[in-house]
């Protein structure tokens, strides 16, 4: 004997000998949420700290018992209960495994009440044939709760995230009081007194983050930090110690990009964070196009120099490099050039970085020299040639956008 020819149909009711019983079960329905609300809160201590009003609990749970009974009845499905039960435990902060152990315990005692009324009118077997189909019932009631759960703590979420970063907008923002900052930091969890690091990292067009893990990273460190996305960038304040923690949280986001970074340098006031999100972008541009890796502002001041000043930049490198935009081998040039210089001026690494003989380096650093006028055995025209070779591996009109990018004052994430 089957009791529906699909399981999975919503609604679906069990046999109707079996049916009478779950609906005359209706009549008891205060009786067995008493039980199921003095099991609740014996059993589970969630309830107990989480203060649900004893009035508020029991009505919850007695409207869910009184629509599982019905659905095994052969009425149709009223998930309504299920979904009210689900955000107000949410609400109360009730564990999502606290609201699902709340379904098992009803199921629990609707079910040892069926097996005490079939067995003294001889339907024990009919019951149990039954049984998958009453257990799908519970299982929908509760998979219910449970989506209408995790719908308020996601909101919850958002709303929180929303509220963090218009205070990291506000702490960012050079306009905002010290005193409004100092605690603008208590709220968001870091200290007051310390050093700080302002990050900036680009955001794709995927969303994906720039960072993962960074958090944890830094949480491991003991170090506390905040993060939200703002536009097309993911901006962060890291509150440091000492020197040591410094130094790790620096090295704890350069582990963790994925795009380009920026890390500001250390700032020991709170008046001077919004310097630090200008410094963090402007290291973000110290990072070659297309390229990943996170750069520290201040370890490379020409290549500051460079994206802050980006129309002289880009005369500098037309005026140094100019000609061999227009030479066949003007690529193979460029890269063996910064081969030459990563290699701090020897021919035979740079060779080895290239994978060509060191002949060929010499000869295409000959053809640089020949274009340019300029040799990498002058120091001074060698300076020429490192500033205009950075200007083309760096985005030319960098600063422009970051001074483009809204203020902290006027900008919402």
């Amino acid at each position: 004997m089957t009791i529906h020819e699909d399981v999975a149909v919503a609604g679906a009711a069990p046999h109707p000998p079996v049916a009478v019983l779950f609906h005359e079960l209706l009549g008891s329905v205060h009786k067995v949420t008493d039980q199921v609300v003095a099991q609740i809160l014996a059993g589970e201590h969630a309830y107990v700290e989480a203060a649900i009003p004893d009035g508020a609990l029991h009505r919850i749970v007695e409207v869910n018992i009184e629509a599982l009974l019905r659905s095994m009845s052969g009425e149709p499905d009223d998930l309504e209960p299920a979904h009210d039960a689900g955000r107000l435990k949410a609400g109360y902060g009730v564990p999502l495994a606290s609201l699902l152990h709340a379904y098992r315990l009803a199921g629990l005692a609707l079910w040892d009440e069926m097996v005490t009324r079939a067995a003294s009118r001889h339907r024990s077997e009919e019951l149990l044939l039954v049984s998958s189909e009453v257990w799908g019932i519970i299982d929908r009631f509760s998979n219910v709760a449970a989506d209408a759960y995790r719908e308020v703590v996601d909101e919850r979420d958002r709303r929180s995230e929303h509220a963090r970063s218009l205070m990291l907008v506000a702490l960012l923002d050079a306009d905002t009081p010290q005193r409004e900052a100092s605690g603008i930091l208590r709220t968001l969890g870091l200290a007051e007194q310390g050093r700080y690091l302002v990050v900036s990292a680009e955001l794709d067009a995927s969303g994906d983050d720039p960072l993962p893990g960074v958090d944890a990273r830094l949480r491991h460190r003991g170090v506390r930090s905040t993060w939200s996305a703002w536009g097309a960038e993911r901006v962060g304040v890291v509150a440091c110690r000492d020197d040591q923690e410094v130094a790790g949280a620096v090295r704890s986001v350069e582990a963790s990009a994925t795009a380009r970074v920026g890390i500001s340098g250390e700032i020991r006031s709170v008046a001077d964070i919004s310097r630090g999100l200008r410094e963090a972008r402007l290291a973000l541009e110290c990072v070659a196009r297309g390229s990943t890796g996170a750069h520290a502002y201040g370890t490379a001041p020409m290549d500051v120099l460079l994206v802050t000043q980006p129309e002289q930049a880009a005369e500098l490198r037309s005026t140094v490099l100019g000609a061999l935009a227009g030479s066949s081998d003007g690529d193979h040039l460029l890269d063996t050039l910064e081969a030459w210089f990563r290699a701090d001026g020897s021919t035979a690494e740079a060779a080895r970085m290239l994978h060509c003989h060191r002949n060929t380096v010499g000869y295409r650093l000959g053809r640089v020299e020949a274009l340019t006028g300029r040799s990498v055995a002058r120091p001074a025209q060698a300076a020429e040639l490192y500033a205009a070779l950075r200007t083309t591996r760096l985005v030319a009109d960098g600063a422009a956008r970051v001074l483009a990018r809204p203020s902290a004052s006027a900008a919402v994430p």
